[in-house]
């Protein structure tokens, strides 16, 4: 047995695990929070047998969409210049999106 532990942003988690219920896994969903821009992710946790690992996987990764995220860096600006102490602010292009995945042996499962 195994658990599959994949983190992704959170839009992209609803459509996984109504896939994953689809296709008969059992999902367990939990709110967390990190990464690069600091935003909130899920972290999607999937028990299965061993042979439906890579079907699970394959679901997920079609789930999980990668895109293009705007965020804003402050530059910084000489003192020389004609407003001193502004900031100017330049905005950036950031890759976000996709998934993160564990693939875990399971010692002992038990369920009551």
């Amino acid at each position: 047995m195994k658990m599959i532990l994949s983190i992704m942003q959170s839009e992209d988690a609803k459509v996984a695990t109504d896939e994953l219920n689809k296709n008969g896994y059992r999902v367990t969903k939990l709110s967390t929070t990190g990464g690069f821009l600091k935003q909130k992710n899920t972290t999607v946790m999937v028990g299965t047998d061993d042979e439906k690992v890579e079907n699970a996987i394959s679901i997920i990764k079609d789930c999980a969409r990668t895109r293009i995220t705007q965020t804003y860096s402050a530059a910084a600006i000489s003192d020389s210049t004609m407003y001193p102490g502004t900031d100017m602010v330049i905005p950036i292009d950031v890759q976000t999106g996709g998934c993160t995945i564990f693939v875990i042996n399971v010692e002992d499962f038990r369920q009551y």
